[in-house]
């Protein structure tokens, strides 16, 4: 038969507790230098979710950089067309089709023919400089 020994720690007396006294009082904690390296690397990472949450509500167009990116509104008279505009607004590198499709897809146009008093919106195309 085998038998083990095992140490038994006493309770807390009824008579430092009533007294207030506490053993527990004179136990400070303090971080280990892997608990510190976790606590500053969780809070520099709340800090970016935080300012990368403020950059995506907050509308900040100088930081975006879309100032000039605005579409035009232009309404159409008598002898226009969709390429003539093209032409003249496209953005440097892309083709007048590009453009004509674009502007066709922004407007919601079933086909490339406008009439006089129609109002466009030409849109500043992304990714092409003028």
């Amino acid at each position: 038969m085998r038998t083990a020994t095992v140490t038994v720690l006493p309770f807390p007396s009824q008579e430092a507790a009533r007294h207030g006294q506490d053993s527990r009082a004179r136990v400070r904690l303090e971080p280990t230098r892997r608990g510190r390296m976790l606590l500053t690397a969780s809070a520099f990472l709340l800090g970016l979710l935080v300012a990368a949450a403020v950059l995506l509500l907050v509308d900040l167009p100088a930081l975006a950089g879309t100032e000039g990116q605005q579409p035009v509104t232009i309404t159409v008279e008598a002898g226009d067309t969709l390429w003539g505009y093209a032409e003249e607004h496209a953005p440097k590198g892309m083709s007048t089709q590009e453009y004509v499709a674009e502007v066709r897809a922004h407007n919601h146009l079933t086909t490339p023919r406008v009439t006089a008093g129609q109002e466009i919106e030409l849109p500043a195309v992304e990714g092409a400089t003028r």
